[in-house]
């Protein structure tokens, strides 16, 4: 690779971050590895696990020095999080975050940016269903796709070195709008995760008898449909606080398509049924054919 990470600083230590230092370890492409985290547990698990050198719980002592540091926090902090660390960066420092909501994020924290260091929006498309520093490993990024979303106010080699970063840990970077990346999200990641939690809800909402049969009886199809429900739900609240916006639009979207199906269900439309079950049959296995990733393939 052609270039190394001096010192890397990992604001909000976790699966994201922690996978990441433990990835560019594998590779000798970083130097020394700071932690960040408000609780000072996580900054030991992190020490024993070797996923970091040394850990603070100030984000202004943390990126003292670092020439990359990755922002890893629930989105609704990011921008707090940057603002207050934001004076303490070296020159030349460049500041990514990970977060699934990137439009009004990457504008506030490019605003934020003192004269000598550089922010590059980018959200890396991988993750697990835990949580946690403990759930982080070096793989996380193979064959997965990172977005990074640049502005006109970008400077090219700081995205460039992002660029590079995300490349050498596995991942296939493209570029995107940051409020068209929020759109598209909240198709793909947003709208699935909040289906999910909710028909667990709706469940265990049923009476007690039929609910302790329904979770007796629930086979693959339950445990694979609501895997993404055990995902954590502070980070979900507060992606739906961010991106509302788009995530209501296609609440609004998959309302009407719900309605509609209530409608010939209810009417017992046999035709109209299959139609709806072929069409959505002939989709999934169109974009599994065309995607690799999504099939599981390296």
């Amino acid at each position: 690779m052609s270039f190394f990470i001096k010192r890397l600083t990992v604001v909000g230590l976790g699966l994201i971050g922690g996978s990441l230092a433990q990835a560019l370890r594998e590779q000798d492409l970083v130097g020394e590895v700071v932690g960040v985290a408000r609780r000072r547990r996580t900054l030991e698990k992190g020490l024993e696990m070797g996923v970091i050198d040394r850990g603070t719980v100030s984000a202004q002592e943390g990126v003292a020095g670092a020439n990359l540091v990755l922002v890893s926090t629930p989105v609704c902090s990011i921008v707090p999080m940057v603002e207050n660390f934001a004076p303490y960066l070296a020159k030349g420092a460049v500041v990514t975050d990970a977060g699934s909501v990137k439009g009004s994020i990457v504008r506030r924290c490019e605003a934020k940016m003192p004269e000598h260091a550089h922010f590059v929006g980018s959200h890396p498309i991988a993750g697990r269903e835990h949580s946690g520093v403990e759930a982080s490993i070096p793989s996380l990024y193979h064959g997965s796709r990172t977005i990074i979303t640049p502005t006109t106010n970008t400077q090219p080699q700081a995205m460039e070195f992002v660029r590079l970063v995300w490349e050498a840990v596995g991942s296939k970077v493209e570029t995107m709008d940051p409020d068209y990346h929020d759109r598209v999200l909240a198709a793909t990641s947003h709208l699935p995760h909040l289906m999910a939690y909710n028909i667990v809800n709706t469940l265990s909402d049923l009476e007690d008898d039929l609910r302790g049969e329904v979770f007796r009886f629930a086979a693959s199809g339950f445990r694979d449909f609501t895997r993404i429900a055990s995902s954590d739900p502070t980070m979900w609240r507060d992606i739906c606080l961010e991106n509302r916006e788009a995530i209501v639009e296609m609440l609004n979207r998959f309302r009407v398509d719900l309605e509609q199906l209530t409608k010939r269900v209810q009417e017992g439309d046999a035709d109209g049924l299959f139609g709806k079950f072929a069409r959505a049959k002939g989709t999934r296995d169109r974009v599994l054919a065309e995607n690799k990733v999504l099939r599981g393939d390296s």
